[in-house]
């Protein structure tokens, strides 16, 4: 349902402000009874829950990927109004301090990355610099057929439009990690990218930024142990750190609707600065 949809997108881009009940309706143009009503019938969560569990999950992945960033940090930036409420809150989920979840976790990363093959590391790392692209988007989950359809309804409303020139270039936002949320619950922010201005669909801004570059074939699997590798192993000694609170993304050069997700090569993009 398209306001249901809007409000997911709108949820996703302010997740760290207060966003009460009474807020969520007035942007949805519905009473908070309705509203609340018509958010659980298709979310499966009431807004209260939804937001809670969006802002522990990506608590667990700042955790995980930013074991430098104190707890008191990490819990202002996924909204909670203070530490000693995300402590709370976090512990009644999930049975642990933030610091006992962080160092098992990571410890966890540490043996599945050292375990890997030099398989995993086919292709080569680069270093590259990319510029900005507005995307039009649709948040879908992570499921591989979903993702095509999701792309493919996108190329439709920009033929449409009038809005493609070239060969159409198509991104993959990772709005959520297998390794932090449950997998039917994980969030894929499927765009393409558009130039100048239109009306009609969700945007989404990608910054221009330094990346680091991994091309790869394959499904989710492959995309997330490369993603480790990348974070856990090949940031050690490259220079870089992960630029906070910059989701990963992939990026396809054209997208063939006739073959399945995991064959097609695409460039998983990790943004990065000198450390």
């Amino acid at each position: 349902m398209e306001v249901i949809d809007n409000i997911l997108h709108y949820i996703q881009q302010h997740f760290n402000e207060d966003l009460s009940l009474h807020t969520l309706a007035e942007q949805a143009h519905y009473s908070p009874y309705h509203f609340h009503r018509l958010f659980r019938q298709q979310v499966g969560e009431a807004p209260k829950q939804y937001l809670q569990r969006l802002r522990l999950e990506k608590a667990r992945k700042e955790l995980l990927f930013y074991p430098q960033k104190t707890i008191y940090a990490i819990a202002i930036d996924c909204g909670f109004s203070s530490q000693s409420v995300f402590a709370r809150a976090f512990k009644g989920k999930y049975r642990l301090t933030a610091e006992q979840y962080r160092l098992q976790a990571l410890q966890a990363i540490r043996e599945h990355t050292e375990g890997m093959t030099v398989d995993v590391q086919q292709f080569p790392i680069s270093v590259a610099r990319t510029e900005k692209a507005t995307l039009a988007c649709e948040i879908t989950g992570m499921d591989e057929g979903a993702i095509m359809q999701t792309f493919h309804q996108l190329h439709q409303w920009a033929a449409a439009h009038g809005l493609l020139s070239g060969t159409p270039e198509y991104y993959g936002v990772f709005l959520d990690t297998p390794h932090t949320t449950a997998p039917a619950q994980c969030r894929y922010l499927a765009g393409i990218r558009i130039q100048g201005s239109f009306t009609g669909r969700e945007s989404y801004t990608i910054k221009g930024m330094t990346i680091a570059r991994i091309p790869v074939m394959g499904g989710f699997d492959v995309i997330m142990d490369y993603a480790l590798f990348v974070k856990q192993r090949w940031m050690l000694d490259s220079g870089y750190a992960l630029v906070q609170g910059v989701p990963g993304y992939e990026h396809f050069s054209g997208i063939d609707f006739s073959i399945p997700y995991q064959q097609h090569y695409r460039t998983i993009c990790v943004g990065i600065q000198p450390k």
